[in-house]
């Protein structure tokens, strides 16, 4: 809910008041992936910010015409690197936007590089929204330390609708296992583990596997890209300590299995960060989806408020149609 009304506010130039931030979590309020977008967004906005504090549970932003430009932005923490590029997306179809980014690339409870740059950045392209990401480091909890580029160009405006309602046969699947200042053979045995797991599919399989000896963080992650349209599907998972590689394999060929085997057109992890998209398209876009959890719920409340649009579902074979008549911002 915070970086989409941070995001419709500096490209609507609407200003906005946050309160009761993060209240229901064990750490309440900004924290530092939080605080680092929010001052991003107040650059890039020349916006007036009270409550841009660490710990803050209450936000005023008051935003500016957006003006674009060139930042290196150190989160400082594991923090998402891609969490923070959610809040910049929406303002930056304005202008173009490039950013250097430091901080978690591969993090818990947050879309990784791949995911973002494998099945967000090419659906929201359909839309004319044009967004692009280089990798120039991992980073994984709890150090951090990655780092990637993005770029953003003017988006076409309006925005086109989209419609994602039937799923589609996967053509193959990309397998991006990595680690970092572990042994190789982890990566290896996580790719493993997961084309063993997936072996039920009977699709081809293309193996990235990367080990940076090494690196300056510490961890192991992989990720599943089914590659379909009309959007592709994605699922991942994190090495931990005492967890084995095998294990983690596993556990992300399992969770890519129960999203294809799902109804749904889209995977759980796209569906929330496509709603601010679908709300200033020009009109009608519809998406079967797996479920509405709640934070694709607030986020829908969000852009119902900030465009003045209702989004309107209904069940259908063990999923979700979720569809909305656009506002055509432009």
């Amino acid at each position: 809910m915070l970086r989409s009304s941070l995001g419709l506010s500096a490209l609507l130039r609407k200003p906005v008041t946050i309160y009761n931030i993060r209240a229901k979590r064990p750490n309440p309020g900004l924290q530092a992936q939080h605080l680092t977008g929010l001052n991003t967004l107040k650059i890039l906005s020349s916006a007036k910010v009270h409550g841009a504090v660490k710990g803050s549970m209450k936000v005023v932003f008051k935003p500016e015409q957006f003006s674009g430009g060139n930042l290196n932005v150190n989160i400082g923490t594991a923090g998402s690197v891609m969490l923070l590029v959610q809040a910049v997306m929406l303002p930056s179809m304005l202008k173009e936007t490039k950013l250097r980014i430091f901080g978690g690339t591969d993090v818990p409870f947050a879309p990784s590089f791949n995911y973002s740059e494998k099945v967000l950045f090419p659906v929201l392209s359909k839309m004319n929204a044009r967004f692009s990401a280089s990798l120039v480091s991992r980073g994984f909890y709890p150090k951090g330390n990655g780092s990637i580029s993005f770029k953003s160009l003017p988006a076409e405006l309006p925005l086109n609708p989209i419609k994602l309602t039937k799923k589609k046969k996967v053509k193959f699947v990309w397998l991006f296992s990595h680690s970092a200042s572990l042994p190789q053979e982890v990566a290896r045995v996580q790719a493993l583990a997961a084309k063993n797991t997936l072996k039920e599919l009977g699709i081809e399989v293309v193996e990235r596997i990367s080990s940076k000896q090494q690196g300056t963080s510490i961890g192991s992650a992989i990720d599943l890209i089914a590659k379909a349209g009309p959007a592709s599907i994605g699922a991942n998972a994190l090495g931990a300590r005492g967890k084995p590689a095998e294990e983690v394999g596993k556990e992300a060929a399992e969770k890519l299995l129960k999203e294809l085997n799902s109804n749904a057109a889209v995977d759980s992890h796209l569906v929330d960060q496509l709603i601010p998209f679908m709300a200033l398209a020009k009109g009608k876009s519809e998406i079967l989806c797996p479920e509405l959890s709640e934070h694709t719920k607030n986020n829908i409340a969000v852009a119902e408020k900030f465009l003045g649009v209702k989004f309107n579902s209904v069940q259908e074979n063990n999923a979700v149609k979720l569809w909305v008549e656009g506002a055509a911002f432009s």
